[in-house]
């Protein structure tokens, strides 16, 4: 957690109401526990979430909710979707040093949209 901002852990049983429906625009983040590229992402993933108060962002463990792979076509983690009104408009697929710029790049895109 970065400034108290929470990052949710969801499944598909809420996938629907905490993304697709969200008001605000969503960063997901789909990861695998065992996976370090994942683990090295969640300090960036909180910093971002603490600039961006108006961004959701979620958490997806891909070995639970293959459903949700397969409905976005995740075949490796980590791996990153933005939503804003229900539509995936951006995916960042991977972690390295140019990640953080990226997802802030991305964000202020969404926010822009």
């Amino acid at each position: 957690m970065s400034q108290g901002k929470l990052i949710l852990e969801v499944g598909e049983g809420v996938f629907d109401k905490e993304v697709m429906e969200s008001e605000f625009p969503v960063l997901v983040d789909f990861f695998t526990p065992p996976c370090a590229p994942c683990k090295a992402l969640i300090p960036v993933l909180e910093r971002v979430a603490g600039k961006f108060p108006h961004i959701k962002v979620v958490k997806i463990n891909a070995w639970d909710n293959q459903d949700l792979c397969a409905r976005f076509r995740i075949s490796g983690v980590p791996a990153l979707l933005f939503f804003k009104n229900g539509q995936n408009v951006h995916r960042i697929d991977g972690f390295d040093a140019s990640t953080e710029t990226r997802i802030e790049d991305a964000l202020k895109e969404l926010v822009a949209l």
